[in-house]
């Protein structure tokens, strides 16, 4: 109840240093969180280098103004919680600090999902990404 009420206000957040390397540092459940506009709309993600694509949660998308409908979802992928149905999109855009990638492609879980994942797809458009400590840095 409280914590998801004060988790964006007390959540460590990424910084970005002058070189471009963004810096994320380990949440408190272990993961890296980052914030990333999809669409223009803040969408939050778990950084998952064992996910193939991006992968959008189904309220994620509809924030960011996808419409899907039943039709939509012909593809299926492999999860920890079985074989899901997923629907390919491409996203008009997708911002992370000062990056800014066009016709980015990704997918839908039609699946439960707690929070969207930010997948090699994605991270892939890093020349290098490091974990040290309790951060990871992404070079661009």
């Amino acid at each position: 109840g409280l914590w998801t009420d004060i988790q964006g206000t007390v959540s460590p957040r990424h910084t970005t240093h002058e070189n471009g390397i963004i810096e994320i540092p380990r949440s408190f459940d272990g993961h890296y969180n980052l914030t990333v506009g999809i669409n223009g709309v803040e969408t939050d993600f778990v950084v998952d280098t064992g996910a193939t694509m991006m992968v959008l949660t189904l309220d994620d998308a509809a924030a960011a103004g996808i419409e899907l409908n039943d039709r939509s979802f012909f593809g299926s992928a492999s999860t920890a919680n079985g074989i899901v149905r997923t629907a390919p999109i491409v996203l008009d855009s997708v911002t992370l600090g000062h990056l800014v990638d066009r016709n980015v492609r990704a997918t839908v879980n039609e699946g439960e999902l707690d929070k969207s994942l930010l997948g090699m797809s994605y991270l892939s458009r890093f020349s290098r990404i490091e974990i040290a400590g309790n951060k990871m840095l992404l070079t661009p």
